[in-house]
């Protein structure tokens, strides 16, 4: 009679044992407490302009003074901002255009925005993703499909035609076969054209409280005309996504 070893060296490797709850929540507990502490000490007054324009121009001396370090801690508070999903970050691009001007602030922004959005991204995916797979098996295979032809190309996507707001980006893309590598290129290329926007009308208010009560004609630097006609086109967008589709052949994903 043959022994078992033979049927033991041919028997499919155990599974890996779940990791327990506790463990994969823990990240994701840790944002959302974050968030929580934001909202109990009264973070979003200052989500208001005027409030906000105060406390920037209260630091604006420390930074021209200590420009290197300023820019360091603002792109980890834009980096924690976001990982948290703080409401209204384009507040934060706005800010960010105000102290450092419209080239630098933007910078600053594409690398907080990409930092975060990748810590909460990991974050999702370490809690839900073996989870979602599991329960959902078809329907996550359906999109991991088209996913995986070229991640970085619709993560870019994603990120300049706003089909979802940020923080949706963020948990459904964690949710998929999205390679990490992928996800932050594309949010890093994605996030430019938005930023550069809004960190322009940052820099623009700086100018203009400096200067008092200028002219319109004062206000319409080249910056700030390309920065509209930049904005102008990331609204229209949408719709031409959605034209470009409605006209793609039947059962083609565009």
């Amino acid at each position: 009679m043959e022994t078992d070893e033979h049927t033991t060296e041919d028997a499919p490797t155990a599974a890996k044992p779940a990791k327990p709850l506790w463990r994969r929540l823990a990240p994701l507990v840790v944002l959302i407490a974050g968030l929580v502490a934001f909202f109990a000490l009264g973070g979003p007054q200052y989500l208001d302009a005027e409030r906000a324009q105060g406390v920037l121009r209260s630091v604006d001396g420390w930074v021209q003074d200590n420009l290197v370090l300023a820019l360091v801690a603002y792109m980890i508070f834009y980096a924690l901002a976001v990982a948290i999903s703080v409401p209204g970050a384009l507040w934060f691009t706005i800010g960010s255009g105000f102290l450092f001007g419209p080239y630098l602030g933007t910078g600053v922004a594409v690398i907080g925005a990409t930092a975060g959005a990748t810590i909460i991204f990991l974050a999702a995916r370490y809690a839900f993703a073996d989870w979602v797979r599991e329960k959902f098996p078809g329907y996550v295979k359906k999109l991991q499909d088209g996913f995986s032809r070229d991640a970085f190309t619709y993560v870019v996507i994603l990120r300049l035609i706003p089909v979802l707001p940020f923080f949706g980006i963020n948990i459904a893309t964690a949710l998929l076969n999205v390679p990490v590598r992928a996800y932050a290129l594309g949010t890093l290329v994605g996030v430019i054209p938005g930023a550069y926007v809004y960190a322009t009308v940052g820099a623009t208010i700086k100018r203009a409280a400096d200067t008092g009560v200028p002219s319109f004609g004062s206000l319409l630097t080249p910056e700030l005309i390309f920065a509209m006609v930049a904005f102008a086109v990331l609204a229209v967008l949408p719709v031409v996504y959605r034209r470009i589709r409605t006209a793609g052949p039947q059962g083609c994903p565009v």
